[in-house]
């Protein structure tokens, strides 16, 4: 049954204006619904559903919603829509703001819901984008968002919250159905709710049926996607010799080095859910990204709501917490894997703790790696998951104990030795401090002294509780410059903070959205920069919406931009290493290739021999793991063409193997190119085998 969601926001109040009756009347047979729906057996509740329909279709006094206004700002949409448009439709209205945690969340059900019932079936959804912040009331603020969510759907810009005020709409999400007549049928409240939202669609398209007008609205989907090799990148983390990316539209994570060349690809191009080899592995928008000795990276994969390491020794991706599922625990304590998780955003790692800023339940968790103890007292068991601070309120409430503070979404967390988290708690647009040594919760800059207050936003510089700060994103502490920088993302600015002083200035950004660089900070611009990090002078900041990392270099105050390369291969040393061409296959479209590897002669026993394939990842589709260990006799993996106009294209395939002859093993590197060519006579599945005579130079 539907009901209110835990960690709705208020929005602005409403005047005093009496409540119209038509929809305190609607509000009365609902409830009276909802309780006789609770309480129904199962094979009872549709026929529950279409009574209540009805009962609300012969109200004398219904809600009619009317026209959404000529001063509005359409997305997705080829022309404004008006009332005539949706009249003979069952519309589903989602009031949404693109920043909250709580709305994101209800993005799939909602998907689920426009699979089930297209607008053939006459069923559509519109979403509805009243603002919270400032930034956020831009029509290409709200266009850029659409895209980063996927959402394809009609959208109108309520940027002076008419249509909230009109419905009277008092938090975020709020989704409200719709008759033919444009009558307001039912108003579900919270992402608690939205459980309730495709049974009762189902039988209201069941319901009006027969009168029900058929077809697409005219939609325009905006937006292209960018030419470089990034697509929103939300995060970015920085070691003495590598850089890891969360290209989050492209749901993976790129290894780099400090001059820009891609050493490894981890995930593919299409939102998932798998672990496994590195270019078999699938991520869904994957946020924070932390580098741990020797050779793993953890990652936040928010959408699957999990944890997931990477091992790039072993070219392996496993989740080490989260089920794939958003979970409702606000306490956790199980292991990692059996831990249900809630968008995690954010990840900081303090020697063996993995600390998680958990924006989807507004905590600070914790996942131990190895045994370990928090505040001096806490025990962490190997692998376990748990809450750490954070009463799972949305608040921006500080204490002496730890989980009697309140977050509003935290989605940045950086650590400060010895003791010291940094949190960015973007809706109360505020930084917070965790101490490890006490638990304690502060504020640092930003914010309200209310904590009940999350509208306390605005751009200024200054100390203390004078800062304002908007929906900042990413905080990483500097040990040589002895300073905090935060992603001060709707402010479209980087910011850098005495924590001694608690002062706070503006290194970088004009306020004003922007992809500038050069050699003043002061006239670098940036657009919703995501997250950051620091190694000696040089600061990298994902700047998101331009789709790129820039590099401030803070010694100068020069401001560039990385260029990316990805290579043929995922491993640099395979520049110096030139491929042995095989013979050529012939394919149709869409056709299979089957690679098989016969094992080299000579193979070192019990050393570490690895295979992969490189290959480019929007032309082909792989069909097994493109990447693994040389332990049996032969190796097989396929992949299939992706549809596309594309004549001619090569895979690649990496052996590194070590071999001894003659009493010495040394390390050898092989790389064969198999040149694949398109067209209409190629054979539906083609096969190339390298054999162990092809490893003989």
């Amino acid at each position: 049954a539907p009901c209110r969601a835990h960690g709705d926001r208020a929005h602005e109040k409403m005047t005093d204006a009496e409540y119209p009756s038509s929809l305190l009347r609607l509000r009365e047979l609902q409830e009276s619904f909802e309780r006789e729906y609770e309480d129904a057996e199962t094979e009872d509740r549709n026929s529950l559903i279409h009574r209540y329909i009805a009962s609300v279709d012969d109200s004398d006094d219904r809600f009619l919603l009317g026209d959404f206004g000529s001063d509005v700002d359409w997305i997705n949409t080829s022309r404004p829509l008006t009332s005539s448009d949706l009249r003979g439709r069952v519309v589903v209205l989602d009031f949404f703001t693109f920043c909250c945690i709580n709305c994101q969340h209800v993005l799939p059900e909602i998907k689920r819901l426009e699979e089930e019932l297209p607008p053939s079936s006459g069923l559509v959804v519109v979403g509805v984008h009243s603002a919270k912040f400032q930034h956020e009331k831009r029509p290409s603020s709200v266009g850029q968002a659409l895209q980063r969510l996927g959402v394809n759907h009609p959208v109108v810009n309520d940027s002076s919250s008419r249509l909230w005020r009109k419905l009277w709409v008092n938090c975020w999400p709020t989704m409200v159905v719709l008759g033919p007549s444009s009558q307001a049928l039912l108003v579900l409240v919270g992402e608690g709710s939205v459980s309730f939202l495709r049974p009762f669609c189902r039988a209201a398209v069941d319901h009006f049926g027969p009168d029900l007008r058929l077809g697409a609205l005219p939609l325009k989907p905006g937006g292209t996607p960018p030419s470089g090799p990034l697509h929103f990148p939300a995060k970015v983390f920085a070691t003495e010799t590598r850089l890891v990316i969360a290209d989050t539209g492209h749901h993976r994570v790129l290894v780099a080095d400090h001059d820009g060349r891609v050493l490894y690809t981890v995930g593919s191009p299409e939102p998932g859910w798998r672990d496994g080899a590195l270019n078999d592995a699938h991520f869904d928008g994957p946020q924070g990204v932390v580098w741990r000795d020797p050779h793993f990276v953890y990652v936040a994969d928010t959408g699957n709501h999990a944890v997931r390491e990477v091992d790039l020794e072993q070219a392996q991706v496993r989740t080490v917490a989260g089920t794939g599922q958003r979970g409702s625990d606000l306490e956790g304590g199980r292991q990692g894997p059996q831990q249900p998780l809630s968008s995690p955003w954010d990840l900081c790692l303090v020697e063996d703790i993995l600390f998680i800023a958990m924006a989807g339940s507004h905590q600070l968790w914790a996942l131990a790696l190895r045994d370990s103890q928090l505040f001096g007292k806490l025990h962490l068991g190997a692998g376990t998951c748990l809450r750490v601070a954070g009463s799972g309120s949305e608040e921006n409430r500080n204490n002496s104990y730890p989980l009697r503070a309140s977050f509003a979404q935290p989605s940045g967390i950086a650590f400060h030795p010895p003791d010291v988290l940094y949190i960015a708690d973007s809706e109360s647009s505020a930084i917070r401090t965790l101490s490890l040594r006490t638990g304690a919760v502060k504020n640092l800059v930003g914010g309200a002294l209310n904590p009940t207050d999350l509208f306390c936003f605005g751009d200024a510089d200054g100390s203390a509780l004078d800062v304002r700060l908007q929906h900042p994103l990413g905080v990483c502490w500097s040990p040589d410059k002895q300073l905090l920088y935060v992603a001060d993302s709707y402010n479209h600015k980087i910011r850098q903070v005495d924590v001694q002083k608690r002062l706070c200035t503006t290194l970088a950004g004009t306020g004003v959205a922007g992809d500038a660089t050069g050699s003043s900070s002061d006239e670098a611009q940036f657009d919703e920069p995501g997250g950051l990090c620091v190694v000696g002078s040089r600061l990298y900041v994902a700047d998101t919406n331009n789709h790129c990392v820039k590099l401030v270099h803070l010694d100068s105050g020069f401001v560039e931009k990385i260029t990316l390369t990805l290579p043929d291969a995922t491993d640099s040393r395979e520049e110096d290493c030139a491929s042995k061409d095989l013979s050529g296959v012939a394919l149709a479209p869409e056709a299979c290739l089957r690679l098989v590897l016969e094992l080299p002669a000579d193979l070192a026993p019990g050393a570490p021999h690895q295979w992969r394939l490189s290959f480019d990842e929007q032309c082909w589709l792989p069909l097994s793991p493109c990447s693994g260990t040389l332990e049996k006799a032969e190796v097989a993996a396929e992949l299939r063409l992706r549809s596309g106009n594309v004549a001619r294209l090569d895979v690649r395939v990496i052996l590194e193997t070590y071999t001894c002859r003659n009493g010495t093993c040394a390390p050898r590197l092989h790389s064969f190119r198999v040149p694949v060519t398109v067209d209409g006579w190629g054979k539906l599945l083609g096969e190339c085998r390298i054999s162990k005579e092809a490893y003989e130079e």
